[in-house]
């Protein structure tokens, strides 16, 4: 395994999470987790294991970190050390492929190790509340954002590929809505439908993936509102240059709209500029939102930490306990339905699609009703919920044998798109 683990939806938050500032804990675990890999690659494994500790005591949510500083253990002859962090993961149902990894081979033998992999393996059993709505044949898109509009019953998916965004009908036709591409090379990442402006938000973010990505010609990044009737870019806000990445949007019942990224962003109604928001602490790798009903709290899940709840009215930020079985690691798409947070947490193995009750102060998640777990037919990225449903997309497998005409660098990201609905009830 390489010791730089990342799982691939975590590939588009590279962009914000390297950008973040050096002071913030998580921003310095990823420093050590960048010299921990130099040390892996260099067979320096007491080098390696010394860096991934810092990085561990620094952001000890992170579950790829645990499991690299458990390999470090194991190469280090901590067996013990390695057992318990392995515990911690096997608890919570996270396999990053412990039982063959060369690196947890001084464990191979143990009891307790070959117990621990049985208990997990009998653990990571598929639940399958979802149903395909709709498979696009078409590689690479790399579909990352989706929402729906309940008005003409349409979904929309953006493409982090081309920037485009296509409409889908009720019958599961689809077609080319609109698009950022044309701006520049901009992925076309978060989508909401703002009905009560007719507006489709999107963000667009330059981005590796991007068609014409040029590491050395930066672009700012922006905020878009098409027409949802004929699809005309009718509004358009860029942050400044220096915010290397916006990931998803959310509209408050106020009609404010707030935009993620490594800085929290608003477009206050009525005004034309996306503004900073100052939230204490600053979250960071901020990825998806949403608002529950009243608009007084703003819920974000920090990608590499949990979910945060912020005081909009004062800014501060407070993260929520969750069951220690449950982590809230991980986290891309996150919504609000009757009460309840619902999670895409695509950021450990298996991926799972999440119903998280909230005590009466929201400030903890009491119970987790896991809707789908383990499927392999794709890994999602964000949802859309309509009523009693939701509906995600994401990448199915990545083909054997890549088309020729898509860089290297796209290899991983070039499976078919894949559209599912589960009902929110579903799950255990």
């Amino acid at each position: 395994m390489n010791k730089k683990y990342m799982p691939l939806p975590l590939a588009l938050l590279v962009l914000l999470l390297t950008a973040a500032a050096a002071e913030h804990p998580v921003a310095e675990a990823q420093r050590h987790q960048r010299e921990a890999n130099i040390a892996y690659q260099a067979g320096d494994y007491e080098g390696f294991t010394r860096s991934m500790e810092r990085a561990h005591e620094l952001n000890p949510a992170s579950f790829p970190t645990k499991y690299n500083l458990a390999c470090g253990y194991a190469r280090s002859g901590r067996s013990a050390e390695a057992l318990e962090l392995l515990e911690q993961l096997a608890a919570a149902q996270v396999d990053f492929g412990m039982a063959d990894d060369p690196d947890l081979a001084s464990l191979r033998e143990l009891p307790r190790f070959q117990e621990l992999v049985a208990t997990l393996a009998a653990s990571i059993e598929p639940i399958n509340n979802s149903t395909v709505l709709l498979t696009i044949e078409q590689l690479g898109l790399s579909p990352e954002g989706i929402a729906f509009d309940a008005a003409s019953s349409r979904l929309f998916i953006g493409s982090m590929r081309n920037g485009n965004i296509y409409a889908i009908d009720a019958a599961g036709n689809y077609a080319k809505f609109a698009g950022v591409g044309h701006l520049g090379p901009y992925a076309a990442i978060g989508l909401t439908v703002d009905s009560d402006r007719n507006l489709l938000w999107a963000i667009g973010t330059w981005f590796f993936m991007a068609e014409g990505f040029d590491a050395e010609d930066p672009m700012p990044s922006g905020l878009f509102g098409f027409d949802l009737a004929s699809g005309e870019l009718v509004r358009q806000y860029f942050v400044d240059q220096s915010v290397e990445g916006l990931n998803d949007v959310a509209v408050a019942p106020d009609g404010d709209v707030y935009v993620s990224g490594n800085v929290l962003h608003v477009l206050r109604s009525g005004t034309d500029k996306l503004q900073p928001v100052a939230v204490s602490p600053a979250p960071f790798g901020a990825n998806g939102l949403t608002f529950e009903p009243q608009g007084e709290t703003l819920f974000i899940s920090s990608y590499p930490v949990g979910i945060g709840a912020i005081d909009v009215d004062t800014g501060k930020l407070r993260y929520l306990d969750a069951p220690a079985d449950r982590p809230l690691y991980g986290i891309d798409g996150l919504y609000w339905h009757e009460g309840d947070l619902i999670g895409i947490q695509n950021g450990i193995q298996p991926w799972r699609l999440l119903r998280m009750e909230l005590n009466h102060g929201m400030t903890a998640v009491t119970n987790v009703r896991v809707i789908e777990f383990a499927n392999q037919a794709l890994t999602p990225t964000t949802g859309a919920i309509d009523a009693g449903r939701i509906y995600y997309v994401g990448q199915g497998p990545a083909p054997e044998n890549p088309p020729s005409q898509f860089p290297g660098s796209m290899a991983p990201f070039l499976g078919k798109t894949v559209i599912m609905t589960a009902p929110l009830d579903a799950g255990t």
